[in-house]
């Protein structure tokens, strides 16, 4: 390149980095310019309580957003542009109402405590509300149960004694008293499994999307434990006890014994017997004109499943 051509060049470069920093200087002085003029804007805070009582909580019906109109330099709006501002009031300093749980904050434009909330150096022309109600709830703690949501298929040959054991197997809830005293229970998520044949162990979250608002749970999660065992099927014959037979009436029943049968775990098939069962025929429950009392279950032990009644009625005849 010819010494011409290079000077050219050079001095076009140097004409465009001057253009360049006269029009990132003019730019930042019109910015200067513009932030410094006076101007009025309408800001939305949100309120916020502090010192609350450790027995009170926040009714959802307290004021808890304020409009302010505020008048100065763009500098000091600002910072209320970017992001919502809020205001903090202490609880102590509000005045009590004669509504029990009722407390009062008073404002105005020339509010000094207003003003040293905000730290603004401009003026603050208008507020929306000369008063902020504040409404405090009981603030009540419970301890509900948990209830399992479940779809459990064992492997052939496989159970468990005890089933799917929560711990904990309840939860601690809190909020407002009025909306705590509605709730009984919660649900977990589904534990759906398949062919279940060894020992298993999963952490399970609280269903909360049903819960009101305002609702702190603790624990969210909670662990779900199954101990695997094998089963096997098992059966006794349980002589049938008939009841509520009216006085001067004999009746007899045939056959005098039913069988029940059941699934149990290998360890304990050897525990179970004839006494831990009873089978009850409630003649006050006999239905108009038959001839066959429906047979109960009532006593059995805690360690068998699936259990059944081979047959669900039984024969009887009155003799006088």
């Amino acid at each position: 390149m010819s010494k011409n051509k290079l000077s050219r060049f050079s001095l076009k470069r140097n004409n465009v980095k001057t253009f360049l920093f006269f029009l990132a200087f003019t730019s930042v002085l019109w910015v200067f310019i513009q932030f410094s003029k006076n101007y009025t804007q309408e800001v939305a805070f949100d309120v916020q309580y502090t010192n609350l009582p450790d027995d009170r909580i926040l009714d959802e019906n307290s004021d808890q957003n304020l409009k302010l109109t505020l008048n100065g330099n763009g500098f000091r709006l600002i910072n209320y542009t970017w992001r919502k501002p809020s205001l903090k009031f202490d609880i102590t300093n509000a005045i009590e109402a004669n509504e029990e749980n009722d407390y009062y904050f008073y404002l105005g434009e020339a509010n000094q405590s207003l003003k040293d909330k905000l730290n603004f150096k401009g003026r603050v022309l208008s507020v929306q509300k000369d008063t902020l109600k504040v409404t405090l709830d009981i603030n009540l703690k419970k301890k509900i149960p948990i209830r399992l949501t479940k779809e459990i298929e064992y492997a052939p040959g496989y159970g468990s004694d005890e089933g799917v054991v929560l711990s904990p197997d309840s939860i601690m809830i809190s909020g407002p008293k009025r909306i705590i005293d509605t709730i009984y229970q919660v649900t977990t998520e589904n534990l759906k499994l398949d062919g279940v044949n060894t020992d298993y162990k999963k952490i399970l979250s609280i269903k909360i999307d049903g819960l009101p608002p305002r609702i702190q749970v603790i624990p969210k999660e909670v662990e779900a434990n199954i101990v695997v065992s094998k089963f096997t099927e098992g059966s006794q014959e349980i002589p049938i006890t008939l009841m509520n037979v009216p006085d001067g009436k004999e009746v007899k029943i045939f056959p005098k014994e039913v069988r029940v049968v059941y699934r149990v775990g290998l360890d304990k098939y050897n525990e179970i017997n004839q006494r831990d069962f009873k089978v009850m025929a409630d003649y006050n429950k006999l239905a108009e004109d038959s001839s066959f009392l429906i047979l109960e279950l009532m006593d059995m032990p805690l360690s068998i499943h699936d259990v059944r009644l081979q047959d669900k009625q039984v024969q009887f005849v009155i003799l006088n």
